[in-house]
């Protein structure tokens, strides 16, 4: 699909269908650190993923606070609006980005169209030679964290046995995050000489619906499982849906999520989710945001914290939810 993009520099902001314009008024911001004078302009994938617009209320909320200029356009899933909106930017008067990308692969192709102006991925990391210090950054929660998070309490939950049955829920296929999360899951069981038999393993795309319907193709396999790792709360609920339907002890068959949602954090408190992950949106949209402004200043993100060395990313510590902490994240 890249190779079909092309550039353009019409900006279609009016075009878009689904376009939110919020400026923040006579806020100074906390401290020292100000966005007086800053317009960013925030660039979303799509307006249907619960997760990511939770995250762009935070970093609305951040901007408010400082005093930045926000405005909200959605690409609705295709590189080639996205190509326009971010070509658009530099004329519609924006000083930097805040961008989702639709497709990682192309993230080569987003930083060329935007020209001089500073970017700030968020939620779908690109690779690292696609980043560049103090220019193209990444704001996130390292992926591979939650993962290892997830083996570690359904491992020990089950009494730490030498062999086990796994299911595993992906999520979307050209979400960075996926292979991630799961791989971290292997990892920890190949470093802790665990004997895993993956008896399913398929993309979920963060959808509980998908997920039952995913889980009800493993059920005609007839194969035992023991518990079942999902990338995100939300498909985590639609495996304890359908593992009720059909019978299943959520108690004794362990599910793990990550996000920490309220609804994720309600099935913990019930019990029928052993455990999530918090994925820091608050954190995240902090940090979008101071270095957005930043670097539209022309500055550094050095001083934002959670940054790497070379100034490529600002991570944000993922915090494992149990039936012990839960209750301060709901």
């Amino acid at each position: 699909m890249k190779n079909r993009i092309k550039r353009s520099m019409a900006f279609l902001l009016c075009a878009v269908l689904l376009t939110v314009s919020l400026t923040a008024c006579g806020k100074s911001g906390s401290g020292s650190f100000s966005g007086n004078g800053v317009k960013i302009l925030m660039i979303l994938h799509a307006d249907d993923d619960g997760f990511l617009n939770t995250l762009a209320d935070a970093i609305v909320a951040k901007a408010k606070e400082v005093g930045a200029t926000i405005d909200i356009v959605y690409s609705q899933n295709s590189t080639e609006t996205q190509m326009e909106q971010i070509a658009g930017a530099a004329s519609g008067g924006y000083d930097a980005i805040i961008c989702r990308l639709c497709d990682t692969s192309t993230a080569l192709q987003m930083e060329n169209a935007a020209g001089d102006l500073p970017v700030v991925f968020i939620n779908n990391e690109p690779e690292s030679d696609y980043l560049k210090g103090d220019q193209f950054v990444y704001v996130g929660s390292y992926e591979q964290d939650a993962g290892a998070f997830q083996a570690e309490y359904i491992w020990s939950g089950l009494g730490k046995p030498s062999t086990l049955n796994v299911i595993i829920l992906m999520g979307e296929k050209l979400h960075a995050a996926a292979p991630k999360r799961t791989n971290a899951v292997k990892y920890y069981f190949l470093d802790n000489k665990v004997n895993v038999n993956y008896v399913f393993v398929d993309n979920g795309d963060w959808s509980d619906s998908v997920a039952y319907d995913k889980l009800n193709v493993f059920k005609i396999t007839g194969q035992p499982f023991d518990c079942i790792f999902c990338n995100n709360d939300t498909m985590a609920m639609g495996a304890i849906k359908w593992m009720k339907d059909n019978g299943y002890d959520t108690h004794k068959l362990l599910v793990a999520g990550i996000d920490a949602t309220n609804e994720g954090c309600a099935a913990v408190k019930d019990g029928d989710l052993y455990m999530t992950v918090l994925q820091d949106t608050t954190g995240q949209g902090n940090a979008a945001v101071e270095s957005a402004v930043a670097l539209a200043k022309g500055g550094s993100v050095a001083s934002v914290s959670g940054v790497s060395e070379d100034h490529k990313y600002i991570w944000v510590p993922f915090v494992p939810v149990t039936p012990q902490n839960v209750d301060q994240y709901n």
